[in-house]
């Protein structure tokens, strides 16, 4: 095993690779391979091992109650699989993981991870951190799925940019057809709406780098489906 590599895994970070050898031999861990389309993991099997990306990309998705195929993200290596729903009573896959394309990883069981955490403080943060950047990040997707149109997604986006960048001209973190799949509608539907936005003055857009012209009216937009929302909950 490679454990210099490893070392280069948000897991793993600040830990040396004799380090992290010496903890890999009390573990019981395994290394694999899957073919493009072969499957890491089902929709609610449980969640009882840890599978870590060396190389190459997966793809979640989640089958609704009937059973329309929804696809959630693409999950690039070096990173883990479902990292946040390793623990608790009824601990599942949320998603259907497939590869992409050829796929290495480290799949570790869940005692060994109980194991390892408690072995090295430094893997202990460094999860907690995962933890929470994965929840923050499942928070905001949420978040994306309760605006109703793709306007109202688009100026969510770019709010949430430019106050992370803190300047008004942000960079798109992702291309236009990522961003379509992220909001979940088709890449023409949202240029056509971005064109609009910046027909009315909202925005300009230069390829991926966009200039928030209005940020008054993009806020009110949010605001109004958050009024709707507040009548809904009290009627």
């Amino acid at each position: 095993m490679d454990y210099s590599a490893l070392t280069h895994i948000p897991l793993f970070g600040q830990i040396t690779p004799d380090e992290l050898e010496g903890i890999f031999n009390e573990l019981n861990i395994h290394e694999n391979s899957f073919k493009k389309g072969e499957i890491l993991a089902l929709q609610d099997e449980p969640a009882n091992r840890l599978i870590i990306l060396l190389k190459g990309s997966v793809k979640a998705e989640m089958t609704d109650p009937s059973g329309k195929v929804i696809k959630v993200e693409d999950i690039e290596a070096p990173n883990p699989l479902a990292v946040l729903f390793l623990f608790g009573r009824d601990n599942r896959f949320p998603v259907q993981a497939t590869a992409r394309e050829h796929v290495e990883a480290v799949v570790i069981p869940k005692q060994s991870i109980l194991k390892m955490l408690s072995m090295n403080e430094t893997i202990l943060k460094n999860y907690l951190d995962i933890s929470a950047d994965f929840a923050s990040r499942l928070s905001r997707k949420l978040h994306f799925m309760s605006f109703r149109t793709i306007r109202q997604k688009t100026a969510m986006y770019l709010l949430h940019l430019a106050k992370v960048s803190g300047t008004e001209t942000v960079e798109l973190d992702k291309t236009k057809a990522a961003l379509a799949e992220y909001f979940g509608v088709s890449r023409p539907s949202l240029e056509r709406e971005m064109t609009r936005m910046q027909q009315e003055g909202l925005i300009v857009a230069e390829r991926r780098r966009i200039t928030i012209s209005d940020k008054r009216k993009l806020a009110q937009l949010l605001h109004c489906i958050f009024t709707l929302v507040l009548i809904n909950l009290n009627t």
